[in-house]
């Protein structure tokens, strides 16, 4: 994700890391209607062209239809696109992934780890954020972890408070989310950031826009699978 390349590739099969994908396809089978999506969209970018955002290609069947949940993402100061497959969940922390292996991970829904970007958010420590966002409101303290060029752990610690903005139904593809629009404020002395979370009645984030760190800054994701 870190070039087009990779996000065009990965866009083929890496929101569903399914068997058509580095694997031969049994004969007479056909396709999973969001490979097609996904593969049609690659056909129809030019490789000097900007990456083809796959969410305009995608449809509610074709997300339904996936073996595997599906995470759309965008990185904003890069214009990339991809959509992810989930690989595991350990203790609440869900990974996703392409198939270039380019990953990130949620804890809850919120973001504390990326793997392939570069720089990479290492880990984070977002459990106070995950009280106060269950709350509706609250202070918090967020820690991330990331690597320098020496390989040598930096730890950049923010003092975070959380707020509702409001309620707004969100339409994924057809599927209309009841959500609680919440938004985070952090700071320390080098950095202020704003993250905002699209939160159901189950505490579930379908949707959010989370600083990575400063290089990569934000990310934007949606939960595309029921």
């Amino acid at each position: 994700m870190s070039v087009k390349s990779i996000i065009l590739g990965s866009m083929i099969c890496a929101s569903l890391v399914l068997s058509g994908c580095g694997s031969k396809q049994k004969k007479g089978a056909q396709p999973f209607p969001l490979v097609t999506a996904l593969k049609d969209s690659v056909r129809s970018s030019k490789p000097s062209a900007d990456s083809v955002d796959p969410a305009k290609r995608l449809t509610r069947k074709a997300i339904d239809a996936s073996p595997v949940p599906v995470l759309f993402v965008r990185i904003e100061t890069r214009k990339d696109h991809a959509t992810l497959g989930k690989i595991g969940e350990n203790r609440g922390v869900k990974t996703w992934v392409t198939a270039d292996r380019i990953g990130l991970s949620f804890k809850h829904g919120v973001l504390v780890a990326t793997r392939g970007l570069g720089p990479d958010l290492m880990a984070a420590n977002v459990d106070e954020v995950l009280a106060a966002l269950r709350s509706g409101q609250g202070k918090a303290t967020r820690v991330h972890d990331y690597l320098n060029g020496e390989d040598q752990i930096v730890r950049q610690t923010y003092q975070c408070s959380v707020r509702t903005e409001g309620r707004e139904a969100l339409n994924i593809y057809g599927l209309v989310i009841q959500a609680r629009h919440l938004v985070e404020t952090c700071h320390n002395p080098n950095t202020m950031l704003e993250n905002h979370y699209w939160v159901s009645g189950q505490n579930r984030i379908w949707q959010s826009r989370q600083w990575v760190g400063p290089n990569i800054k934000y990310v934007f994701s949606q939960q595309l699978s029921r």
